[in-house]
């Protein structure tokens, strides 16, 4: 699972192909885990307890959002994710900012960090703790998120 686990805000932005090769890594290696050559991909992540690769990035990215947000992370993070200040959910959502392009712009933490916290459901979001937030984050299946880099989920 290192492998999976180190640097997973960098893999998120790798392209479709190499996900689809981690997630068949992954595949193969609960295969071999849970010596289980038959049974289709879902089925051996409810058996494992585990996410998919791309629900694993997601649910970092959120985790990086909270601490972003809670200032538990370095000050430059702060200026990646903004709160929007003329919602009314008491600013818990952030502020999605409008890409010109698709590789350097869509397709970047600052531009899908924002519309993946602001699908997260709100008793997640306003989690009092850094723990609280991580155990209900591992309940959140994956997004709505209509962008190229959820379309997978």
């Amino acid at each position: 699972m290192a492998n999976f686990n180190h640097c997973p805000l960098v893999w998120m932005f790798c392209s479709k192909k190499l996900k689809t090769k981690l997630e068949l890594l992954q595949k193969r290696a609960l295969r071999f885990l849970l010596n289980d050559y038959e049974s289709d991909y879902d089925h051996l992540l409810v058996q494992s307890n585990k996410p998919t690769i791309e629900v694993k990035h997601l649910r970092t990215l959120a985790i990086e959002i909270f601490k972003t947000l809670n200032d538990l992370n370095p000050s430059f993070m702060k200026e990646i994710f903004t709160k929007n200040t003329n919602s009314e959910r008491n600013g818990t959502t952030l502020l999605v900012k409008m890409q010109n392009s698709k590789k350097y712009g869509q397709d970047t933490l600052r531009a899908l960090g924002p519309k993946i916290w602001n699908k997260l459901p709100s008793h997640i979001k306003e989690a009092s703790s850094l723990s609280i937030f991580k155990q209900l984050i591992k309940t959140w299946s994956g997004s709505e998120c209509a962008c190229s880099s959820c379309a997978n989920l």
